[in-house]
């Protein structure tokens, strides 16, 4: 990469790190302050957990459009200061309707979109799947640390200890914007002209090809979540505030395990080839951990096939998306596709606990499997995988 390109996906880089370190860190405590907080019930709990992820759901398109018109970075600053809005109302209500709220306003920062699509403004394509990957390995990492220190700053301060870290953790998320991430050069300053422009993009098929992708494997990662850590804590008897020291190596090895198949799809443009790899790899990872559960290292081995896996698919589908794209539709493309991607964990989420109910563990890991060969045979299509990759996909885009 140039100096030029280095800069733009550290800067990108850390503001995915500080904002989702700081709703990760929240996923562990909520619960443990349900008693503590006036009003709450099982169902409110629930919701609270979960509003976030509908409420990003809701509006990265509306974000990624908007980015379209009115520039990058304004947009991005705008939600931003929602999330540190969101988490400083967290960090002084007491009771559940406050914290509802307050977790509401911090999924309205539902800046995602925006982050992609300033990643593809400023990557060219011959590095825009390095970029994505090396922003996808960020949010991983970021998610092993929030594990960590959600407890580590709940023992400390309570909850409103934790919000006021996460909204912290969003003002730093602004430093970039003003002086690491470079501008975005003026000829690619262009702009969609009309909201019926941007609802076209629903009708693109590279578009809605990546985002079926995307929608597959964050579902798997969603249900995953269900099973992976009490299953971890059986296997390796541990007690479940340990869990993140089999995660954080878990998690270290799948991304050092994904460097070489996104390189060799850059080098040999064989993107399709390493998306039924991820497929396929997921697929096995789960049946490790199916059919060995309770046996640590099988259980560890799988998972980190699983998510080497995941973390493949991760990087290459976004940079697919992205390079289908002009710039002047690529806000409005990544919001599609973000919007997907939300609905993917929220359906992981019901699948997983669905399954568990009636299948138990090990049948969740055979749901995991299944998933996970159904993303690669998706990206086994050819022709569909060559259309996103065309450059005549993007100016057939334009005219549709």
């Amino acid at each position: 990469m140039s100096p030029f390109e280095k800069r733009a996906v550290a800067g990108l880089s850390f503001i995915y790190v500080a904002r989702m370190l700081g709703l990760f860190m929240l996923m562990p405590v909520l619960a443990l302050d349900n008693d503590q907080l006036r009003g709450s019930t099982p169902v409110l709990l629930g919701l609270a957990i979960g509003i976030y992820g509908l409420a990003q759901a809701a509006l990265q398109f509306p974000f990624g459009v908007a980015s379209d018109r009115f520039g990058r970075k304004r947009v991005l600053v705008f939600g931003l200061l929602i999330f540190v809005l969101g988490s400083l109302l967290g960090a002084v209500s007491h009771n559940i309707w406050g914290i509802i709220l307050a977790r509401l306003l911090q999924g309205a920062g539902a800046v995602s979109s925006v982050l992609l699509a300033t990643a593809g403004d400023l990557t060219g394509e011959q590095h825009r799947t390095k970029a994505m990957a090396a922003i996808g390995g960020s949010i991983a990492i970021a998610y092993v640390l929030g594990m960590a220190l959600g407890p580590v700053f709940y023992g400390l301060s309570g909850l409103t200890g934790v919000f006021l870290v996460a909204a912290a953790l969003g003002v730093l998320a602004l430093l970039p914007l003003w002086k690491g991430i470079p501008p975005i050069p003026h000829n690619l300053q262009q702009r969609m002209g009309t909201w019926r422009d941007a609802l076209r993009i629903f009708r693109y098929p590279p578009v809605l090809t990546a985002s079926v992708g995307i929608f597959i494997l964050q579902m798997v990662l969603g249900a995953s979540f269900v099973v992976l850590s009490p299953e971890l804590v059986k296997a390796m008897h541990i007690p479940g505030s340990a869990v993140w020291e089999v995660y954080l190596p878990v998690m270290l090895l799948s991304v050092a395990g994904m460097l070489y198949p996104v390189i060799h799809a850059e080098r040999h443009k064989q993107h399709g080839q390493m998306l039924v790899f991820s497929g396929l790899a997921i697929a096995a990872g789960a049946l490790c951990m199916g059919l060995l559960a309770g046996h640590f290292w099988p259980v560890a081995v799988g998972a980190v096939i699983f998510f080497t896996g995941y973390n493949v698919a991760s990087a290459i589908l976004p940079s697919m998306m992205s390079r289908s794209t002009t710039q002047a539709q690529r806000g409005a493309a990544s919001g599609v596709y973000s919007l997907m991607q939300f609905l993917g964990i929220f359906a992981g989420g019901v699948v997983g606990g669905w399954g568990l109910g009636m299948a138990g563990e090990q049948g969740v890991f055979y749901l995991l499997a299944a998933v996970g060969l159904l993303l690669a045979l998706q990206s086994w299509n050819g022709k569909r995988v060559a259309l996103l990759l065309e450059p005549d996909a993007r100016e057939a885009g334009d005219g549709q």
